[in-house]
């Protein structure tokens, strides 16, 4: 029998080298079953074409996309029921002394050639039997298959073909619009075209398709008009099967072949945003065991290398999503499951989060924030006023986006539930109203924290020791920051009662902590030391890294405050490199901020500078105006130092404007520091100097006001 022809490419194979020199290595090494395996899309056909071409044995294609099983010789046996197919593809003629596999292998002959057997994946069983009996009868025959699983024979070795990496993608996209216009891609609409492809996951034929419309289109209309890509994404008059020509029809392809429970499992797996862990998958109503690793096996699902973790390829979880939609009570039985899991999830790890899991659970919680995004919007949308599955949801997130500095995505989901909601259990409210207060005392928003925490205290039970403490201790804050120190004392002095009286040792740590730190901002550093040690051989007790680096970093103010500036580095820098390994952003600039202070204090006046700017970089993003005005009084003295003293006088404009609008003054350990910055500055600079840069710096956003440092900054602003 002769060789049957190859198809001929109508384009260049774009990033596949490693993949086509590995098949054919193992080929030429002997290896004599070689499987191409990979998702829909991922351009099998076309790598193991290239590969097949580089052979230097006769080559026998065929294409399997048509055959049906049971469609051949005899039903009973699979292995000639797809020998039958294959002779048929290559006209060849069946010898009567012979079943359809001997033919087949008699025709092979003693010389050594190459069998492309190509989409398999529908066929995988009578693909399976023929590989095995061809192996046996023909010693020099090489199989090169192509499918979305292995075949699973003992001889198979599988090469995988993922999708491209971003670069090759978007190398492929390049090549692919340049062969349809004759021009470049232009250098305005490479990120585009980059975005195009990541959200395509690099699968060559949706990428190739994508291409395809931007030549017709433009590429950041393609981006825009990816939201519905199994529309966009189709060229119906290439050539091929129809799953190799539009995404829809490479996926229906694939999921066609799969079997009622593995179908239902594929759609429920959509309601997951960045992936699943084994226990989340397995509240799914369809899920049952085996079906996840079948699905893996079908190249649908990735899994974790380790098993821990699965995910789906965005354009997978858009086509499951699609297929889910067509099931409404399906989809809201597997969005219930999905959100009921998450909602424990959030609620145990709020539990535990001041203990010695902390570091655990907030990796977790990170882990799962996109599905934890996604079960709030979902129960969000629950009908009914009393329902309090999203108000629980939203108070149980409330300590993690405090941690990530997230505090208006916090208050936002709160507020929003608070509303929803009015008919909640009073402590259910109570707790939302708390976590609400919690977040909008960080965000400096003083009046709605204190009206949240007095609404919240007239709701709490009075046995609830726990939430009672907590707005105390949150009042107690609003007071401080508000410089309201003795009103402050008196609101934690009572919460520190409270939980002694209950036996609770991180409570009363807690409050003793911020009792410290309203002692040291107000000046009495002795009593802030005394608190704060009490504070911290309880937090260090209860390992709780987060709190144990907050009592360290106020007692690195205390040290540096009262003039022990190697005490306060020792404090700072433990408090920093715990911040750090929390990833905590709010401890991260606090301690920033203070190490900067003690370079000042040392006269190590460029260091502080960058320090400073570093911390105030960190409050601005977290939304923390109370800490910034700060950090930009003590940035003013490190510019004045250096020289700048017109850049200096702006930023203290600027910290005066925040301070304005937050409602709270300078803090009064704080106060001699900045009056001796302002009266040195008055005397570097002219009165109406002075005045011209403050006001200047009243008006300037922070942003640009910072990137005026240096001489020109200081002609900028003192030119009369």
């Amino acid at each position: 029998m002769e060789s049957a022809a190859l198809p001929a490419p109508l384009t260049s194979l774009v990033g596949r080298d490693a993949e086509v020199r590995a098949a054919g290595r193992l080929l030429a090494a002997g290896h004599r079953l070689v499987s191409l395996v990979g998702p829909a899309g991922s351009g099998k056909t076309r790598l193991a074409v290239a590969v097949a071409a580089a052979a230097t044995t006769p080559v026998w294609f065929a294409d399997l996309t048509t055959m049906r099983t049971g469609g051949h010789t005899d039903r009973q046996d699979p292995a000639a029921d797809a020998a039958g197919f294959v002779l048929d593809a290559f006209g060849a003629a069946r010898r009567p002394d012979l079943d359809a596999v001997d033919t087949l292998a008699a025709a092979a002959g003693d010389a050594p050639a190459l069998l492309l057997l190509d989409n398999c994946e529908h066929v995988a069983v009578p693909v399976a039997a023929l590989a095995a009996r061809l192996l046996t009868a023909a010693p020099a025959l090489r199989l090169l298959v192509t499918g979305r699983q292995p075949l699973g024979l003992p001889e198979e070795t599988e090469v995988s073909v993922a999708p491209l990496d971003d670069a090759t993608a978007l190398r492929l996209f390049e090549t692919r619009m340049f062969e349809r216009t004759g021009r470049p891609l232009p250098a305005a609409h490479r990120d585009g075209a980059a975005a195009i492809c990541r959200a395509l996951d690099g699968l060559p034929l949706a990428v190739e398709l994508a291409a395809a419309r931007a030549a017709l289109l433009s590429v950041p209309e393609v981006h825009r008009l990816l939201t519905d890509r199994f529309r966009v994404l189709a060229d119906a008059k290439a050539p091929g099967p129809e799953h190799h020509r539009t995404l829809r029809a490479a996926l229906d392809w694939s999921y066609e072949l799969l079997s009622p429970d593995k179908q239902a499992l594929l759609r429920q797996l959509a309601v997951f945003q960045g992936g699943w862990s084994p226990a989340a998958a397995a509240v799914l109503p369809a899920h049952r065991p085996g079906l996840l690793d079948a699905l893996a096996v079908r190249c649908l699902v990735d899994r974790h290398p380790a098993g821990r973790r699965g995910r789906m390829l965005q354009t997978v979880a858009a086509y499951a999503a699609a297929r889910l939609a067509e099931v409404p009570a399906e989809e809201a039985a597997a969005r219930d499951a999905h959100a009921a899991h998450h909602l424990d999830l959030a609620e145990r790890a709020a539990a535990g989060i001041r203990g010695p899991d902390q570091r655990d659970l907030l990796r977790r919680i990170t882990l799962e924030q996109d599905n934890l995004r996604a079960a709030m919007t979902w129960l969000s949308g629950r009908p009914g006023t009393g329902a309090a599955d999203d108000l629980r949801l939203a108070t149980a997130l409330a300590p993690f986006q405090h941690f990530t500095g997230v505090y208006r995505q916090g208050r936002d989901w709160l507020s929003g539930a608070l509303a929803r909601r009015p008919g909640a259990p009073p402590a259910v409210r109570a707790a939302a109203c708390s976590a609400a207060a919690t977040l909008a005392m960080l965000d400096c928003d003083y009046p709605a924290a204190a009206g949240l925490a007095e609404r919240a205290l007239a709701d709490a039970p009075s046995h609830d020791t726990q939430i009672r403490g907590r707005l105390l201790t949150l009042l107690g804050s609003v007071e401080r920051e508000r410089a309201d120190y003795a009103r402050s004392a008196r609101f934690l002095r009572e919460a520190i009662t409270l939980y002694r009286a209950a036996g609770d040792a991180w409570g009363e740590g807690r409050a003793a902590q911020l009792a410290g730190g309203t002692a040291w901002l107000s000046g009495d550093l002795a009593s802030a030391a005394a608190l704060l040690d009490a504070s911290l051989a309880a937090f260090r007790d209860l390992a709780d890294d987060e709190s144990v680096a907050s009592t360290l970093t106020h007692l690195g103010a205390v040290a540096h405050f009262g003039g022990d500036q190697p005490s306060a580095r020792r404090h700072l820098v433990e408090a920093l490199d715990r911040f750090t390994e929390l990833a905590f952003p709010e401890g991260i600039g606090w301690a920033q901020d203070l190490l900067g202070r003690v370079d000042l204090a040392d006269d190590a006046v460029p260091s502080a500078a960058e320090r400073l700017r570093a911390s105030l970089a960190v409050h601005r993003r977290v939304g923390d105006r109370w800490r910034s005005a700060s950090v930009l009084e003590a940035f003013a003295e490190a510019r004045r130092r250096l020289g700048d003293p017109a850049h200096a006088a702006a930023l203290l404009g600027a910290a005066d404007v925040i301070r304005r609008e937050i409602g709270a003054p300078t803090p009064a350990c704080e106060l001699p520091a900045r009056r001796r910055t302002e009266t040195a500055l008055r005397a570097a600079l002219p009165e109406v100097a002075f005045d011209r840069a403050y006001r200047f710096g009243e008006r300037t956003a922070v942003d640009e006001l910072l990137d005026l440092s240096g001489s020109a900054g200081h002609l900028a602003l003192a030119r009369p």
